[in-house]
C-alpha cells in the first residue's frame, strides 16, 4: 500500500498520480479532498497528519509533500506566518512513523519557494500585486552580488528597488523564505538520519540568478558537510513531483528499474534552458528519470522506453513571448519529420514511446501535434504530456512511462491498467493540446460576454458558464482530432481561473 500526500488539491497533484498508481497496478490511499484546502486556504495539517498516522502501520511506502505536511500546500507555503519552531515540530513528526512502522519507505519532496518575475498576487502575498517584479529583481541582483557578477547597472537597480518597496513588505517576504529555508535544512537532517529514504528539493519557477538559486547553493554546502550531496536531488520542478515519486514507489514495489532512452526533436533544443528553469533540458532530464526510479539507458536497444522529447528552442521561446498566433509555424531547428519517423521505427521494433512536449510552456506545441495527427501516431504512442513548465511535463511523462513499464515487465499490465492508461492519454491530449493550445485563448479573449470584470485569473462566479463553453469547444476539438476516443466528460475550473481545468471522464462512457 502506497500512502500519497499531495502538494495541493489541483488535478495535477491530486488526480494524475492516482492514474499512475492505477496503471502501475498498485494499491494506494490518498487523503480526503475535503481536508486539503483550496489555493490560499491552507489544508488542515492536523487532519492530514492524523490521516497519515491512522494508516502508517499497514503501508509499505509514503509519498509525501513536505509543503503539505508543514504549511498546508504550495500556495500557503508562500503566505504563512508560522514560526520556525512550529515548522520543525511538524517535520520532526516523521520520526514517529518510523517507530510505528520501521519498514515504511518514505519518499519526500520539499520545494525551494519561487519569486515570480511579475506583479500579481493571485498565488503570492497581497503586496506582490504592486511590488512583485521589484521583489523578484531584488533577489536576482542580491544573488549576482554574492557571486561577484553584479555590475554598476545592477547595483543602481538595487538602490532604486529599495527606494520603491516598503521595507515591511520586503522584510516579510525575506523572513518567510528564511523560515522555509531552515525547514529545508531540517528535512535534510531527516534524510541524513535515514528517516527519509529519498528526498527531492525541487526549485519552483527558477532562473540562473535569484532567491532560489542562492538557496540551492547554500543547501548544497550543507549537504556536503553532511555527506549527502549525491543522495538528495535538486533540480527544477514542483507540480510533477507527485507523479515522479509515485512512479518511484511503483518501481520499488514491483522490483523493476525501467531503462529510458532520451531522444530529441532538436539538437540545439537539447542545450536550451527552458523558461522558468535554471539549466538546459538535457541536464534536467536524467534527474527526472533517476528520481522516478528509472535508469538512463546507455544504448537505445537496451531501453525499455524511448522518451521522445520535444525541447524548447530559441524559436519556440520567441513564439511563447512574441508571436502568439493561430498559425502553425514550422521552424528550421526542429526536425519533426525525422522525429515522427523515429517514433514509428521504434514502435515497430517493440520499444514503447512516450512524448514529452516541452517546447512551449503552458500548452502543447501545435506543430508537433499536427505531425502526430497526420502520421496517425496519436494512438500509437504510449503516453504524452505538454503542460505548464518543461519539468512539469517531463516529470509527468517520465512517471507515466515508468509506471507503465513496471506494470508491463512485472506482468501487471491488466485490462484495467490499459484502460486507465488510455484514459490518461486522452486527458493529456484534451487538456494540454485541446484546452491549453487551442481553446483557452479564444475563450479568454471573450470573457466579457459572460459578465463585466472577468479576467483570466478571476472568473467572478461565472465559472459554470465558462466551463460549459469550454466543454462545448473541447467536444468539437475531440470530434475533429480524437474521434476514436468516445468518452463523455465534464469540465471544472479548480481555482476559478483559466490557467488549468479539471476534466472528468463520465463512467458510463468508459468501456
Amino acid at each position: 500500500m502506497i500512502l500519497y500526500v499531495p502538494l495541493d488539491e489541483r488535478p495535477c497533484n491530486y488526480i494524475y498520480p492516482q492514474y499512475l498508481a492505477e496503471i502501475g497496478g498498485v494499491d494506494y490511499d490518498i487523503p480526503p479532498y475535503s481536508i486539503l484546502g483550496k489555493k490560499k486556504l491552507a489544508a488542515d495539517t492536523e487532519q492530514v497528519w492524523a490521516w497519515i498516522m491512522s494508516r502508517a502501520q499497514k503501508a509499505s511506502h509514503l509519498v509525501l509533500s513536505m509543503d503539505m505536511l508543514v504549511y498546508g500546500g504550495i500556495v500557503p507555503s508562500r503566505l504563512h506566518h508560522l514560526s520556525g519552531e512550529v515548522c520543525v515540530q511538524r517535520i520532526e513528526r516523521l520520526r514517529e512513523l518510523k517507530k510505528i512502522n520501521p519498514k515504511l519507505i518514505i519518499y519526500a519532496f520539499q520545494l525551494i519557494s519561487r519569486a515570480p518575475a511579475r506583479n500579481g498576487s493571485g498565488e503570492e502575498p497581497d503586496y506582490y500585486e504592486e511590488y512583485g517584479y521589484d521583489i523578484h529583481r531584488y533577489g536576482v541582483v542580491t544573488d549576482m552580488e554574492s557571486v561577484g557578477v553584479a555590475g554598476t547597472a545592477e547595483l543602481e537597480e538595487k538602490s532604486g528597488i529599495l527606494s520603491r518597496i516598503p521595507q515591511n513588505f520586503l522584510d516579510d517576504f525575506i523572513a518567510r523564505r528564511k523560515v522555509n529555508f531552515e525547514s529545508n535544512v531540517h528535512t535534510i537532517c531527516l534524510a541524513e538520519d535515514g528517516v527519509l529514504d529519498f528526498l527531492v528539493i525541487p526549485l519552483d519557477d527558477c532562473k540562473e540568478y535569484g532567491y532560489a538559486p542562492a538557496e540551492r547553493k547554500q543547501l548544497a554546502k550543507i549537504m556536503v558537510e553532511k555527506s549527502m550531496l549525491s543522495k538528495i536531488a535538486m533540480y527544477p520542478g514542483a507540480d510533477e513531483m507527485g507523479c515522479t515519486l509515485m512512479a518511484r514507489a511503483i518501481a520499488s514495489l514491483t522490483g523493476v528499474t525501467p531503462k529510458l532512452w532520451a531522444d530529441y526533436s532538436s539538437n540545439s533544443g537539447m542545450l536550451t534552458i527552458p523558461s522558468y528553469e535554471d539549466r538546459s533540458i538535457g541536464e534536467t532530464t536524467p534527474y527526472h528519470i533517476l528520481s522516478a526510479g528509472g535508469e538512463p539507458a546507455l544504448e537505445l536497444f537496451d531501453a525499455d522506453v524511448a522518451l521522445m522529447i520535444n525541447p524548447p528552442t530559441k524559436f519556440s521561446q520567441r513564439l511563447e513571448k512574441e508571436w502568439i498566433t493561430d498559425d502553425i509555424l514550422l521552424e528550421t531547428e526542429r526536425n519533426l519529420k525525422s522525429f515522427t519517423e523515429r517514433i514509428k521505427s521504434l514502435m515497430h521494433r517493440g520499444i514503447d514511446c512516450f512524448v514529452a512536449d516541452s517546447a512551449i510552456p503552458n500548452g502543447a506545441d501545435r506543430t508537433l501535434m499536427q505531425f502526430l495527427y497526420e502520421q496517425n501516431l496519436l494512438d500509437d504512442i504510449r503516453g504524452y504530456a505538454g503542460w505548464n513548465t518543461s519539468s512539469n511535463t517531463m516529470g509527468t511523462v517520465v512517471g507515466y512511462a515508468i509506471a507503465y513499464s513496471c506494470a508491463k515487465q512485472s506482468g501487471g499490465l491488466t485490462t484495467h491498467a490499459l484502460q486507465k492508461s488510455r484514459e490518461f492519454l486522452f486527458l493529456r491530449y484534451m487538456e494540454d493540446w485541446g484546452y491549453m493550445a487551442e481553446v483557452r485563448r479564444p475563450i479568454t479573449e471573450n470573457l466579457s460576454k459572460f459578465g463585466a470584470g472577468l479576467t483570466s485569473l478571476d472568473l467572478k462566479g461565472k465559472e459554470p458558464n465558462v466551463a460549459e463553453e469550454t466543454r462545448v469547444m473541447l467536444s468539437q476539438f475531440q470530434q475533429k482530432f480524437l474521434p476514436q476516443y468516445q468518452y463523455a466528460f465534464s469540465v471544472g475550473m479548480p481555482w476559478n481561473r483559466m490557467f488549468e481545468i479539471e476534466l472528468t471522464i463520465k463512467k458510463d462512457t468508459v468501456k
